[in-house]
């Protein structure tokens, strides 16, 4: 009997006990680093992307800004090599490089994430919905999307001081530290520069986001992120090699 009166005091008590306070956005976007998994439990009761989109395009913003100089000096570089173009298109680009506004490169590297984020929830839904057969609304999905995305955003800000260091933007976290001297003329290089540590730990991340979202399991979700971000890799090499290719630069695989 006095077994069963505790058992009662205690079912009575939790009872009486108020629900645990959702998670705050900030609180989620630091667990994102630190436990992703609560992390997007958290955000899938309770989604928010604005916040993350701020933050995410600001971050952007910094890198755009701080990389800026070393992205202009690095195309005069590559295009330096070019058997095609007229000297005075070299020297107006040089001009160019010399004059970039920290402004412009703010803005570029800002709406350029959110718009690459948004391109990503767009495929990553596709794959979630109709391929998985998960459930899940845009907006969280995007919202997952900027939250993975602030790791690469941090991963940006830790590789400016070897930029600093050695004066070009062709500094890694990854395989491509093992290449120096090489650049985007190079297919295997690239690769290796886009997918560096930061990358993978973001693309892992989303998948576990994508996977609480979706109600899939762990491993459709890193499906989802990994081809979907590796689809977009191969994007940015594509365009780039297609127009050094059209400028008279010489692409190689290696």
């Amino acid at each position: 009997m006095e077994e069963s009166h505790q058992s009662t005091e205690q079912i009575e008590t939790a009872s009486a006990s108020p629900a645990a306070a959702p998670k705050s956005i900030w609180s989620i976007m630091v667990g994102v680093f630190t436990g992703p998994a609560a992390a997007f439990e958290s955000f899938k009761a309770q989604p928010s992307w604005v916040i993350p989109l701020i933050v995410v395009m600001l971050l952007g913003g910094v890198n755009g800004m701080l990389m800026g100089p070393y992205g202009g000096q690095a195309q005069v570089d590559m295009l330096g090599t070019s058997t095609s173009l007229p000297p005075e298109v070299m020297d107006k680009m040089i001009e160019n490089a010399a004059e970039s506004s920290p402004v412009t490169s703010f803005l570029g590297g800002a709406f350029f994430l959110g718009f690459v984020t948004l391109l990503t929830a767009g495929v990553v839904m596709i794959f979630g919905k109709f391929l998985f057969g998960g459930s899940a609304t845009f907006m969280p999905i995007w919202g997952v999307t900027l939250l993975a995305e602030l790791i690469g955003m941090v991963g940006g800000l830790l590789r400016m001081p070897l930029v600093f260091a050695k004066d070009t933007m062709f500094v890694s976290y990854g395989l491509a530290s093992l290449m120096p001297g090489k650049d985007l003329t190079s297919i295997f290089y690239s690769l290796t520069y886009y997918c560096d540590f930061f990358w993978f730990w973001s693309a892992i991340v989303a998948g576990i986001g994508y996977a609480t979202l979706f109600g899939i399991s762990r491993g459709k979700g890193l499906t989802a992120s990994f081809v979907t971000f590796f689809m977009f890799v191969v994007l940015m090499i594509l365009l780039s090699s297609v127009g050094l290719s059209f400028a008279g630069v010489e692409i190689s695989f290696f």
